[in-house]
């Protein structure tokens, strides 16, 4: 996560005392950081209380990166700050709770991620929380200002998970499938790996393989650009949209003229940095989704 925009990534970590520290990266080293203490808002510094979750993510699509924040108390909710500053020099001002119907959300020592857990082109949330479920709110609003309208459980083999207290996650596309997968882990140090069920996935997955339309790298790692195979079995127009793991749109690619099958489309990715994109391709109402991870 490039903070300040630098093209290096940086650091931002929570603590048990509810504080939120930015750690700059001066060079390419794996030890070279500089502490520039903690993150402030318009009235000082930022502190939830306890054991703050932060997360960096491009909340409205604005192109400045965002910053969400879980704690330890159920009464406090999730702090959405939104950046008021550059990409280059962020700014917290105010901020306000993430709620659902209309409702704060509230989970005792809440970790959230922002994720496009069903493919549809909009961020969702989960979330692990004290007692060691995982939920998942999908976003049924747009990309740049999610709605969340209620929430499941994440199950594994027919269950919702629960492990041993303080579940906190990650989501990555384990085995490269294109599909998320869970990496979670509790308070007694383990750590686990949930990979999706390909046979139970979202209504809007099954939608797009009915209708064949399908977005897929041609190689994946990649280098330099993304080749992406683009399945339109009745032709049209699609646009592509690559977004970066905080959320932010990087690149975007009209693709005119598509014949009945098999379309290749390149991405340049040259300006990129090395890491994992989400490419999202749409044509018409139908929309499709593949991970990249594109190396030096």
């Amino acid at each position: 996560m490039d903070w300040n925009g630098d093209g290096l990534l940086d650091i931002i970590v929570g603590d048990r005392n509810g504080y939120v520290t930015y750690f700059r990266r001066t060079g390419p080293g794996v030890n070279d950081l500089a502490s520039e203490g903690h993150l402030s808002d318009g009235s000082g510094v930022i502190d939830v209380g306890y054991s703050s979750a932060p997360v960096v993510v491009d909340w409205n699509n604005d192109g400045l990166l965002d910053l969400l924040i879980g704690n330890d108390a159920s009464s406090q909710g999730i702090r959405l700050y939104l950046n008021s500053g550059t990409a280059t020099n962020p700014v917290l001002t105010t901020w306000v709770y993430i709620q659902s119907n209309a409702s704060n959300i509230n989970r005792s020592r809440c970790c959230p991620q922002v994720y496009d857990m069903n493919g549809d082109g909009r961020k969702d949330l989960i979330m692990g929380e004290n007692y060691a479920h995982v939920y998942y709110y999908e976003n049924t609003g747009t990309d740049a200002a999610p709605v969340f309208s209620g929430y499941e459980d994440i199950k594994s083999a027919g269950s919702p998970i629960e492990l041993y207290y303080g579940s906190r996650l990650w989501v990555n596309d384990w085995n490269e499938n294109g599909f998320p997968d869970l990496i979670v882990s509790d308070y007694n140090g383990e750590v686990y790996v949930y990979m999706v069920d390909l046979t139970g996935a979202a209504e809007e997955t099954t939608a797009q393989v009915q209708t064949c339309f399908s977005v897929t790298p041609v190689m994946n790692p990649a280098q330099g650009c993304f080749n992406i195979n683009l399945q339109a079995p009745r032709g049209g127009n699609a646009e592509l949209r690559v977004y970066d793991s905080a959320g932010r749109l990087v690149a975007a690619k009209g693709a005119t003229g598509l014949s009945d099958g098999a379309n290749l489309v390149t991405i340049d990715a040259g300006s990129m940095a090395a890491g994992v994109y989400t490419v999202v391709a749409a044509v018409g109402s139908e929309i499709s989704t593949c991970r990249m991870v594109l190396t030096d």
